[in-house]
């Protein structure tokens, strides 16, 4: 098996990615936390932001205190009462400037993707060579023409149409290209939303995109046996 620090430096060098593809684990509460990891004591601003900087090489343990976040803990376990939370206040702050109605934002926000609730006690967000097995979920920060590559090879062996579903506007790095991927095995990319953008300051051309961590292996070996479309287009870009 081929380690992840070359895989993470192949997909680099050969995409000429900006950030390092960011591995994610989630550990529940029964879950020993890794011994040469401290938890992270740092205040983030939300999970997308964690994400970002796992990109530039930053080890993030998180607990649900230091996330910023309540929409992105809600979606990745971490509350127990998310309910209360999300019916007070957050679907009234959706409704008023992104939708039209707080009818649409719950339409939005409580029909996302979510892991089981209050069971999540701490997430590793980290560059891919941080870890010593691979993460549960992978997530690349790539522009419109990374992410068209990560697709073709995410569907390189069986091809045809991709579903790519979509939360609308909204949770898009923890529910569309982290829950969905972790629960379901299926790749996906997010367009984010508007407290994603603000929060992580990502770049205003970037995505996400998330794949299980089962599939790294195989988005690595299609991105190196697609080595001669992807000359011929940078050669015509340059």
């Amino acid at each position: 098996m081929t380690d992840l620090q070359t895989i993470a430096s192949d997909l680099v060098d050969k995409l000429q990615l900006q950030y390092q593809p960011a591995g994610i684990q989630i550990y529940r509460e029964a879950d020993p936390l890794p011994e040469n990891i401290s938890l992270t004591e740092r205040e983030l601003k939300s999970y997308c932001q964690a994400v970002i900087l796992a990109g530039e090489g930053e080890t993030l343990l998180l607990e649900k205190e230091k996330m910023g976040c309540k929409l992105g803990t809600s979606v990745l376990g971490f509350e127990k009462d998310m309910e209360a939370f999300l019916d007070d206040g957050v679907l009234e702050k959706y409704g008023v400037g992104l939708f039209e109605t707080e009818e649409a934002s719950a339409e939005t926000i409580l029909k996302s993707t979510y892991l089981e609730k209050g069971k999540t006690r701490a997430a590793l967000i980290a560059p891919l060579p941080a870890f010593d097995q691979t993460p549960q979920v992978v997530v690349f920060t790539a522009n419109s023409e990374q992410i068209m590559w990560l697709l073709y090879a995410v569907n390189y062996e069986k091809g045809g149409r991709m579903e790519l579903p979509q939360s609308g506007g909204a949770l898009g790095g923890c529910a569309d290209i982290t829950a969905l991927p972790l629960l379901t095995g299926e790749p996906n990319i997010t367009f984010l939303g508007l407290g994603c953008r603000m929060k992580s300051a990502i770049g205003p051309c970037d995505l996400m995109m998330g794949v299980n961590g089962q599939d790294l292996g195989r988005v690595h070996q299609h991105i190196q046996d697609m080595a001669k479309p992807i000359a011929m287009l940078d050669k015509q870009t340059k």
